[in-house]
């Protein structure tokens, strides 16, 4: 389950071209999801920065990207079954 919350997470950070200077509010990514799946995207996102394909903004603690020297890996990963 955790899996399809992660290329959720990836996929929609893609399309918005969160990389670089850009970064969202880990508050934010909570938003408009349903409280019993929040839990769910939390471990999701944890996951993501253990395993490289998610960064911490280096201005805010408080912020995430994505690993823009890792692009190739992260789709490849979403392509993947």
């Amino acid at each position: 389950m955790t899996e399809s919350f992660e290329k959720y997470l990836l996929e929609k950070m893609l399309r918005k071209r969160i990389i670089g200077s850009k970064h969202i509010r880990y508050e934010n990514i909570l938003s408009g999801i349903p409280p019993h799946e929040i839990k769910s995207l939390k471990e999701a996102v944890e996951s993501l920065l253990r395993k490289g394909f998610l960064v911490w903004y280096s201005k805010s603690k408080k912020a995430i990207q994505l690993n823009k020297e890792r692009l190739k890996e992260i789709k490849e990963y979403l392509i993947s079954e």
